[in-house]
């Protein structure tokens, strides 16, 4: 079975809704902790993207550019074909290093350049390659900027909303997968 956007957003779902621990989600906490969430994201997609059905083999921080300093977060093969997938997760820390805090949030300019990189600087060898971004994002900030900048792009994507609680508070977890 080809790889595809769904699949991607299927699994990355099922990591949110299985980090919820009775009061405690492992994903809002380490997004909320100095040093911020995406490496951690990756590990524990990495062992849910291996679970894909066709025995895939999934490979993180793959040369797959022309710039060979930069590397696709994910290249997943199967029998049936590949997915690159670049990852960004909205982090507390970063935002408010950023000034996102009081500022209209720019964090999808992150997204924005992991788009632009997949369409531009894939090489010959992973041109054709099917791709997406997926983008974690949890405040209502960046949600909005994500939102208006997927509007006006043009491009294909979909989003689904997870509801996740941490110390007493809700948190709504949007995930993004962009089509490249």
């Amino acid at each position: 079975m080809h790889i595809t956007s769904k699949q991607i957003m299927g699994w990355t779902q099922d990591l949110i809704i299985s980090s919820q621990c009775e009061r405690y989600n492992k994903l809002i906490a380490a997004c909320l902790t100095k040093g911020g969430a995406e490496c951690w994201v990756q590990v524990e997609l990495d062992a849910k993207y291996k679970t894909l059905p066709d025995e895939p083999t999934v490979q993180r921080e793959q040369a797959i550019y022309t710039d060979k300093n930069l590397s696709v977060d994910f290249l997943i093969s199967n029998v049936d074909g590949s997915m690159c997938v670049e990852l960004k997760v909205e982090s507390l820390f970063q935002s408010a290093g950023d000034g996102h805090v009081t500022i209209p949030h720019g964090g999808y300019k992150k997204v924005e350049k992991d788009v632009e990189k997949l369409r531009d600087k894939r090489s010959e060898e992973y041109r054709y390659i099917d791709a997406c971004v997926v983008a974690l994002v949890w405040s209502t900030q960046l949600r909005g900027a994500m939102g208006e900048w997927l509007m006006e792009s043009g491009l294909h994507y979909e989003v689904e909303e997870i509801k996740a609680i941490n110390d007493g508070e809700e948190y709504i977890v949007s995930v993004y997968v962009i089509e490249i």
